[in-house]
């Protein structure tokens, strides 16, 4: 093809920009080229155009088609220099004729600024005390924590400031006193303050230091008192839950952010060395008094600050709690010694210390950093700089501006319907940039939702300032075969697209471990450094793939410490697990909410089957929904099976989230929130604006009806067959008859669903066999393998859960993934495992089994003959169901999926049968585990998401399975049949439960019982992998439990056979590394983890290539 390139960059971005492009064309002029080019080469030229980007970038690339036709073909870099078509502007204004930049100003910027600005230059004033500046001296041997932490002992000096001031002031008028008092501080101020000092373990009465306080003073102790850790209330005070509103006036107490204070065995004068400022306190310095005086005075100044109550503002509040965290983890990881610092009163204020500095891989005490006075000015500066740049931070991030793919149309009649959904998208997006978006994609499985729902993000974003988003994955872990799937779903590049690969669990294990650092109290970098905020903030077990453009802006050098964070941040698309993003709510210490907020702050999100979750992880993931709303993001939902009041809470949560985020940033004109709701199916596409949850709620099950009589209308693919499934009471027994079962049903079920090869004699058939733990799946799966298979039948099993190492998991997905994409129905015959399968046995049936956990039920797309379910739910039957047929148009009259009556807990005489995973339990018990008593026919037999997606008015839960589910879920979300300070998902935004991080606590994500987290490390090449396991201190160690025992090898019965291929972890991992350009240890890190349930002394995890890891039953 021939092409025109124009460059439009300015400054350094010009000369690089020629450098590269001049080794593909020839110049036509001083910024075009003009040049003959194949795709493969173009591609090229992109990706390198896109690696050496920045800030000033922008270069067009224009299809010369024909005679006076061309055709915009890409944009890299800078999207706003050139118009829609790729023209340039004939001549530019500096002059604001369009008033654009009266579009979208936050109203609330400057108070932010005020706010953070004065926290940062209180959040270390603690650090003022003697106990702490004996800690950081390296040479003295001090206790490596204090009774207080220092920002308990700030908060209290602040408070003690405050009170001086506001002494005899009318109440209305106490904020502005202290701030006046503040921009022109008295030479004694500092006697003033210690007199009025509260010292917690001395004096006999302490109350909350917020309980006299008014309200921007409230705020500003809030942010000086969270700028490390969210307060954590003690006990199981149900008044938490109930009054949230009372927590700072009566509740607060030292304990909350320093429970080592509780300790009896402090001695006195450890005490007392915390309230000793034997040199004297930042009051005393003249640097930190004029830079107090001048944000003070602004902030007097300033009557929307005086007239709000902060507290009470979640979107102005957290954002100023990012940026003063942000610039302090910034600014404490900065080295100092030997710099004269412009910042620091080197005569009035001597020998005051932040914290320590420590050369990487040395093992000295360290040396004093930076001075008090001049840690709080930095910190000031850029928590300052920071908040100036949140508002314009989304338009100087890498976007998708011209994909063709996205805005195309598609030809193929199953999947028109995503060209009505993107019309739609386009049609509300001037709306939506008003009133905010609440999408919910509920098209069946197999209908192509996972572009649909990229379509429908691209349609909403604006053509000139391209398209930002994120999609969460309800998995636990992503592999790298995942994340390519996704690439290819979504038709993305690796410059487009950022996958954060692996499991969120492992934390900063890795990096704490090079340091081999003790865990002492809850920071072991405060301990030896004095300052947690030196901390890197991301994690370091998970990989980042994304070859894309990091913007060169101010927000790449706050993060310049954090790589990961920094990729997840700039990616225009990114697909993680939502373990990625949640911490933007539930991140109460350690600066961990600050990526995932800003993530939520600059893109949209997509929310991948949000019903997957378990009932335990739901409020969380409304937390996030609010939170979204709040940052200014649109939120689309994407699932067949979303049951009415999930989706009602998400909507809810969304709405409440809005109404703070229009509070605080000037874009809806009438004021009154007015969210664009939009829902798309096969069928149709609709919206409506809603105000209210309730007209939200009317209009979806409105269109659910509707949706209802559609699905009744198509085609069965689907019958469910009720199978018996009888046993003792005792473990082996169960596992016996489900094995006995699920092997007569493969045979029954190839029997009717084969298919015959083209030419050659043999018929095969591809199976699910679904069982809901992974410990009596593995006793099936080794029962199954025992068993000899009839005459004439091969049978190949795969065992596939979430306990094999990440690498390994991987390689099986990567199988399957090829094999099951059934499209090309005669493709499957040329697949080299089916082709080696039926080559061994020419003349044989082969029935090739997937025994799989509730994995295989979302996330993958894969398309089965004929499923056998061990039951958990009617939404995950629903689920697993979409799996069959799913690249088939055919219709069955045979039952092609057999569902047994009953689970392996329920053969056991369980209590709550229907649970881990399932909706059993508590106050909300089966009068009986038989399905045949809980299901009628029409909600199971020929299967659909109607038992989901519509609720009956009347509900008898402890009679009918689907009922179980609706009562459940209304219970967790709405708090209904909750006893008296229960927690529930609605409190989060009904309630200011933000300020603390009680709620999270009480209703955690991923609450699980505990596990540990292990990886097959390989050092060297010729080394044997061997099982290390991280500690709690940080190191990786060889497994001192000697919990594993290893099994390679397996026996098969006659006619039976390990469907994968043997996995060699070792060449594998060596292939990976070299790929990646990683060392071989930090790829067997990254990639040979896994995550298992904590053991006894005794108990022995089973580590087989075949099976996985898995204990014996």
């Amino acid at each position: 093809m021939n092409i025109l390139l124009v460059s439009q960059c300015s400054k350094k971005a010009l000369k690089e920009t020629r450098r590269v492009i001049d080794q593909f064309a020839e110049r036509t002029g001083d910024r075009t080229w003009q040049t003959a080019i194949t795709e493969q080469g173009l591609a090229t030229l992109r990706k390198l155009l896109k690696k050496t980007a920045r800030r000033n970038t922008s270069v067009a690339c224009h299809w010369i088609r024909g005679r006076n036709r061309t055709e915009l073909k890409w944009l890299v870099g800078n999207p706003r220099r050139f118009n829609e078509w790729g023209s340039v502007p004939t001549n530019v204004t500096g002059r604001d004729i369009l008033r654009s930049g009266d579009e979208n100003t936050w109203q609330t910027a400057e108070d932010i600024r005020v706010l953070a600005g004065i926290a940062a230059l209180f959040h270390d004033f603690g650090k003022a005390n003697k106990a702490f500046q004996d800690k950081l001296n390296p040479k003295k041997k001090t206790q490596s924590y204090e009774p207080y932490r220092h920002e308990w002992v700030s908060v209290r000096l602040f408070e003690a400031f405050v009170l001086h001031a506001i002494e005899g002031v009318d109440k209305g008028k106490q904020d502005a006193a202290w701030l006046t008092l503040l921009s022109d501080l008295p030479d004694n101020i500092e006697g003033s303050v210690m007199a009025r000092l509260t010292k917690d373990g001395l004096d006999i009465k302490v109350s909350s230091p917020y309980v006299a306080l008014p309200p921007v003073a409230k705020a500003v102790a809030w942010l000086i008192l969270s700028h490390h850790k969210l307060l954590e209330p003690l006990g199981d005070n149900t008044d938490y839950v109930k009054y949230p509103e009372l927590l700072m006036d009566s509740y607060v107490r030292a304990a909350w952010n320093s429970p080592q204070c509780d300790n009896k065995e402090w001695k006195p004068s450890e005490i007392a060395a915390v309230w000793n400022f034997e040199k004297g306190s930042p009051f005393c310095s003249k640097v930190w008094r004029e830079r107090i005086s001048r944000i003070a005075s602004q902030g007097a100044k300033r009557t929307q600050l005086l007239a709000q109550d902060w507290l009470n503002q979640p979107f102005s509040l957290h954002l100023a709690r990012l940026s003063l965290m942000l610039g302090d983890h910034y600014y404490s990881s900065q080295k100092s010694i030997g710099l004269k610092s412009p910042w620091h009163d080197s005569k009035g204020y001597k020998g005051v210390f932040a914290n320590t500095w420590r050369e990487r891989g040395s093992r000295d005490n360290g040396k004093h950093n930076q001075t008090l006075d001049e840690h709080l000015i930095g910190v000031y500066r850029h928590s300052h700089q920071i908040v100036r740049s949140l508002s314009s931070l989304k338009e100087s991030l890498p976007v998708i501006t011209r994909h063709p793919e996205l805005k195309k149309r598609t030809l193929d009649s199953r999947f028109a319907w995503q060209n009505k959904a993107y019309e739609l998208a386009v049609s509300v997006r001037d709306k939506a940039k008003q009133h905010g978006f609440f999408g919910v994609n509920v098209a069946s499985t197999g209908k192509g939702k996972t572009f649909a729902n990229a379509r429908i993000m691209y349609g909403l974003a604006d053509d000139r300032k391209g398209c930002r988003f994120s999609v969460a994955l309800g998995l636990r872990t992503l592999t790298l075969q995942t994340g390519d799937a996704f690439k290819e779903l979504l038709r993305l590049d690796d410059e487009d697209l950022a996958v954060l690969i692996g499991s969120k669990a492992v934390k900063d294990l890795h990096e704490q471990a090079k340091t081999k650092q003790t865990l002492e109290e809850d920071s072991q970098q405060e301990t030896l450094l004095g300052s947690e905020s030196a901390n890197d903030f991301s994690d370091q077990d998970s990989y980042v793939s994304y070859e894309g453009m990091l913007g060169d802006g101010p927000l790449s050098r706050w993060l310049e410490h954090s790589p990961k964070n920094n990729k997840l941040v700039n990616a225009p698309v990114l697909v993680s697990t939502i373990d990625h993003l949640i911490p933007s709510t539930e991140g109460s210490r350690g600066g961990k909410q600050i990526a995932p907020m800003l993530r939520l702050l600059t893109s949209d999100l997509v929310l991948d089957e949000p019903d997957d979750f378990g009932l335990e992880d739901l409020p969380a993931l409304c937390r996030l929904v609010n939170w979204a709303g709040m940052l200014g993001s649109n939120v689309l939902l994407s699932s067949a099976t979303l049951p009415p009041d999930l989706i009602n809470a998400l909507f809810d949560a969304y709405l409440a989230g809005r109404k703070q985020y229009e509070a605080s940033v000037k874009i809806n004109p009438s004021q009154t929130p007015n969210v664009v709701c939009a829902w798309f199916d096969e069928f149709r596409s609709d919206s409506i604006q809603a105000s209210e949850c309730s007209a939200f709620s009317e209009h979806h099950q409105q269109l659910m009806i509707k949706r209802a009589e559609k699905l009744l209308e198509q085609p069965v693919k689907r019958r469910v067959e009720l199978i018996e499934c009888n046993s003792e009471a005792n473990g082996s027994s169960a596992i016996y008859t489900v094995a006995q079962c699920v092997h007569q049903s493969i045979l029954a079920l190839h029997n009717v669903h084969h298919h015959s090869h083209p030419t050659l004699p043999p018929k095969a058939s591809f199976g699910l066999v679904r069982m809901a733990n992974i410990i009596p799946l593995v006793a099936v799966a080794k029962a199954l393998m025992n068993t000899p298979s009839p005459k004439g039948i091969q049978i190949h099993y795969c065992v596939y859960h979430s306990q094999f190492l990440l690498l390994q998991r991987s390689s099986i997905e990567q199988m399957l993934d090829t094999v099951l994409n059934r499209k090309d129905p005669n493709a499957i015959w040329h697949q080299p495992s089916i082709r080696a399968a039926l080559q061994a046995h020419p003349n044989d049936q082969h029935i090739f089994v997937v025994l799989g956990s509730p994995v295989t039920e979302v996330g993958r797309d894969h398309s089965y003959d004929w499923a056998i379910v061990e039951p958990s739910s009617i939404r995950s039957l629903i689920q697993l169901a979409g799996r069959v047929l799913r690249h088939s148009n055919a219709t069955v009259e045979a039952s092609n999926i057999h569902l047994l009556d009953q689970n392996v807990r329920a053969m056991k005489n369980e209590k709550a049968a229907y649970a881990k995973p399932g909706f059993e339990g508590g106050a909300f018990l089966l009068d009986s585990h038989k399905l045949q008593d809980l299901l009628e026919t029409n909600e199971y037999q020929t299967i659909n998401a109607l038992p989901r997606i519509q609720k009956r008015d009347s509900l008898t839960p402890t009679k009918r399975f689907v009922d179980l589910e609706h009562a459940a879920l209304h219970s967790q979300l709405w708090g209904k049949g909750k006893e008296n300070g229960e927690a529930f998902a609605s409190l989060w935004w009904n309630k200011p439960c933000h300020w603390t991080n009680h709620l999270q606590r009480k209703l955690p994500f991923r609450r699980h019982t505990p596990d540990e987290s292990y990886c097959f490390y390989l050092e060297e090449e010729y080394d044997e992998p061997t099982m290390h396991r991280w500690h709690d201190n940080g190191e990786l160690k060889a497994d001192d439990k000697q919990s594993f025992q290893r099994n390679q090898k397996h026996t098969f019965a006659i006619g039976v056979h390990n469907w994968v291929k043997d996995f060699d972890y070792q060449s594998a991992l060596i292939d990976l590394a070299e790929k990646l350009n990683l060392e071989l240890s930090d790829a067997s890190i990254q990639f040979g983890t896994i995550r298992l349930r904590k053991s006894g002394e005794n108990d022995v995890w089973q580590q087989s290539a075949v099976l996985g890891f898995y204990k014996n039953i």
